[in-house]
């Protein structure tokens, strides 16, 4: 896809990964419209990049239901939609309160998947468009004192790759972002002495295997990945290989499915 002219919408919008997607996509010649709940942050976003925003609140069903007309009245149509906004956990699953883990999974699963839903009925009849869910090594591996997170993340993924199959040959692409831990305010937050992470976070360090990202490097392999249509964006490298063993079910469903026909979804007839 040349994203030169494209509409592109990203949710979480305001600051971190998606401040520096809005930063890339319109790098390339995109239109952006940056969506979250703070308006003095994202109008300054939107006008660095010269694009626009929306204020919603993504973890309220009222802040999702309606948010895709809302871009839509904005821009015209949608040409990209990246689901970015989501919050993490940083204690024992059994010390959280109920709020915490509904607010989670509601951002983190919830929200992307019933506007993945709204972004189909207007993608399928234009028979193109390309939608990225940010989902996490963490939907990967699983990481004590993630554990709420680490389920969203999960479940967004599989969603994302049974969805796949559904939309073969319907010119909508879907990237799934899976990065381990992104330098910036999340990681900072857990990363701190005598936190209930403590005791996993040293042994993942001894083992080399946290090294935190720079968003701004999961930005442009992400916008590159939108363009060149690509299935995955997996960093670092050196966790190819928890990507690879968790994705071998995957692949042999994939192998399975060879050759079977999906009826086409509805509104693309």
């Amino acid at each position: 896809m040349d994203l030169n002219g494209k509409n592109v919408v990203i949710t979480g919008g305001s600051m971190g990964i998606g401040e520096c997607f809005a930063d890339e996509f319109a790098s390339q010649g995109a239109n952006v419209l940056v969506v979250a709940r703070s308006e003095d942050k994202l109008a300054k976003v939107a006008e660095r990049v010269g694009g626009r925003y929306l204020v919603a609140d993504l973890g309220a069903a009222d802040g999702v239901d309606g948010l895709v007309d809302a871009c839509i009245d904005k821009l015209g149509h949608i040409d990209v939609w990246v689901n970015n906004a989501g919050i993490e956990t940083s204690a024992g699953f059994a010390d959280i309160d109920r709020h915490i883990i509904r607010a989670v999974a509601r951002l983190n699963f919830e929200a992307p998947m019933m506007l993945t839903r709204d972004l189909l009925d207007h993608m399928l009849p234009r028979g193109e468009g390309h939608i990225v869910q940010i989902s996490s090594m963490a939907g990967t591996v699983q990481f004590p004192g993630f554990t709420a997170y680490c389920g969203s993340k999960a479940g967004l993924t599989n969603f994302t790759e049974s969805l796949r199959y559904e939309l073969k040959g319907t010119g909508i692409g879907l990237t799934v972002v899976a990065p381990g831990p992104v330098a910036g305010e999340m990681w900072d937050r857990a990363d701190y002495e005598g936190s209930y992470l403590e005791p996993a976070l040293k042994r993942f360090k001894l083992l080399q295997q946290l090294p935190q990202i720079k968003p701004t490097k999961i930005a442009a392999q992400t916008v590159a990945a939108v363009a060149e249509n690509k299935r995955y964006v997996r960093l670092p490298k050196r966790s190819f290989y928890y990507h690879w063993l968790n994705n071998a079910p995957r692949r042999i469903a994939d192998i399975g499915l060879t050759g079977v026909k999906m009826s086409r979804p509805s509104k693309a007839k």
